[in-house]
């Protein structure tokens, strides 16, 4: 215990060492001197929803204490200078608690009464992994690929609709937000897996108990919004940090490792059994191998109530995204969240698919951007068909699995990340990945970009408006919405905000609110898909 309150307590010791520099000498006294400025305000590091100071594996319900969420009026997001106080910092609880629900629901499921020196590090099922499977509560695909491998691992499978149209049921190999892939650097597809707590599995085999209603089938939603017409409310959290969970959500992207390639010690991993239907495979042939996959990007969702006491935080789920810390290098001209992308024309990249080039230090080696690719090729490119098959991004029946899968000018995504992460999240990225590192987990290797929470927020002024719905205005995980990173309006394709863009998340009858959640569509899944404008 005593090891992590010197660790937490750190840039407060740096911070009196400042302090602490012996006055002059009583010759230089008659000088006027000015006053010693204040030292830079450091946020800290929470390391357990139930206020100790130790990583642990309570996945938290809410926030720490926010004091500026008690304001109504004059708070203007993320916009303008970083907090010089802890008072008016409003970010740091929301990405204190993204932390601690990472690390928590990272902890190994079999050892969750363990201390953080084996729950971060044995091998096993995370607590995430043991949560229901989107196709254990709404079925699987038409088509799915057969395992006969007697092998006890996970499978993920890659179904369809049998006629080369890729379904949402089960494991995914197309982004949700532009129907496009994402191509690592090894010529695999990215794939994403998606599950959810049972409190919201509950909701949605029952939502209120009512078996009937439930929003798990077509029939199900239309009897729900008979007896519902203001639509879903998914379970709410409690409103203190180590209370009941609310509702919650988990998406999570993968690449596959080729060991001779790639350093599969510094990403979690499991094994897993890839089964990928035969109309999505250029030969026709479905097949089913055993692979080895690195996380790479991971959402969380939690449903947070109504609380008077934090009067500008809406309930409009608190939205994290993680992400490895070797995936793609910042472009050289990033947006920010705190002044948007500049009043430079040239470095405008709002609604554009790419955010210019980036130009990592020599030696970086990233899972989705290429340091030996010519420099005109440009970011952020969005894969076109090859027009080869009845499936728009056929699979190859072997390794890599993207080979042909694209236009060959596409093959090749070089994301970048267009948003540099906010200064307060910065810093506690490397107090706990400072916390996590002296543990030797692997979760050391990954990065929090940022937490979005619905907020009564005044809109920044021109020339540099980002939407006013949330904090931050704009928020993407690059694995997940390489594509739209810069979109704020949905005219081209989906929005760079994950408020923004779940906003529009209906039932079956397409108007009644789905409460910000995409699964219920999945009882629709080939319209569902439809609905995505795909960027350019």
């Amino acid at each position: 215990m005593k090891h992590w309150q010197s660790l937490a307590l750190m840039p407060l010791a740096f911070a009196a060492v400042i302090l602490a520099v012996p006055a002059r000498p009583a010759a230089q006294a008659q000088a006027p001197q000015s006053q010693a400025a204040a030292p830079p305000y450091i946020p800290q590091a929470k390391f357990c929803a139930d206020g100790s100071n130790g990583l642990c594996a309570i996945v938290p319900a809410y926030i720490g204490p926010d004091p500026g969420l008690a304001e109504t009026q004059g708070y203007n997001g993320l916009y303008g200078q970083p907090p010089q106080n802890e008072k008016a910092d409003v970010q740091s609880p929301f990405d204190n608690m993204s932390w601690q629900m990472f690390v928590a629901l990272n902890w190994v499921a079999s050892g969750v009464k363990e201390p953080a020196a084996q729950g971060l590090t044995q091998p096993g099922r995370r607590v995430w992994q043991t949560y229901p499977t989107v196709s254990s509560l709404f079925g699987n695909a038409p088509i799915i690929a057969g395992c006969p491998q007697a092998l006890a691992f996970p499978i993920f499978h890659i179904g369809s609709n049998g006629k080369g149209q890729p379904m949402p049921n089960n494991e995914e190999y197309l982004q949700a937000a532009t129907n496009k892939p994402l191509i690592d650097i090894n010529g695999n597809w990215t794939l994403f897996e998606r599950r959810v707590n049972e409190i919201e599995a509950q909701y949605l085999r029952a939502p209120g108990g009512q078996k009937s209603q439930t929003l798990t089938t077509r029939a199900g939603q239309l009897d729900f919004i008979k007896n519902n017409p203001g639509g879903a409310e998914f379970t709410s959290s409690a409103t203190v940090r180590d209370g009941n969970n609310g509702s919650i959500e988990i998406k999570v992207s993968w690449r596959i490792l080729d060991p001779s390639k790639d350093d599969p010690s510094k990403f979690f991993t499991q094994n897993i059994l890839l089964a990928v239907s035969g109309d999505l495979v250029r030969d026709g042939r479905p097949f089913c191998r055993s692979e080895r996959v690195g996380l790479v990007g991971m959402h969380i969702l939690q449903r947070n109530p109504v609380n008077k006491n934090n009067p500008a935080l809406r309930p409009q789920w608190i939205w994290a995204t993680f992400e490895h810390v070797d995936n793609a290098p910042l472009a050289n001209a990033p947006c920010n969240v705190a002044d948007g992308c500049g009043t430079d024309k040239a470095t405008n990249w709002i609604n554009q698919p790419s955010c210019g080039p980036a130009s990592p230090a020599p030696g970086s080696h990233f899972s989705f951007f290429n340091t030996g690719a010519p420099s005109n090729l440009g970011t952020n490119i969005s894969p076109q068909s090859p027009g080869i098959a009845k499936t728009a991004f056929p699979w190859n029946p072997r390794k890599p699995y993207a080979q042909g899968g694209t236009s060959s000018a596409t093959a090749q995504p070089q994301a970048v990340r267009c948003w540099r992460i906010y200064s307060t999240t910065s810093t506690l990225n490397e107090q706990w990945r400072m916390a996590l590192s002296s543990l030797k987990s692997v979760l050391q290797n990954y990065m929090l970009v940022g937490t979005q929470w619905g907020g009564v927020v005044e809109p920044p002024t021109p020339p540099n408006p980002v939407p006013a719905n949330a904090v931050p205005g704009m928020l993407s995980n690059m694995t997940l919405e390489t594509y739209i990173q810069n979109y704020l309006s949905d005219g081209a394709a989906g929005l760079g905000s994950c408020v923004s863009c779940h906003n529009f998340a209906t039932l079956a009858d397409g108007k009644t609110s789905a409460n910000f959640s995409f699964l219920p569509g999945i009882v629709d899944a080939t319209s569902l898909r439809a609905k995505i404008k795909t960027a350019p």
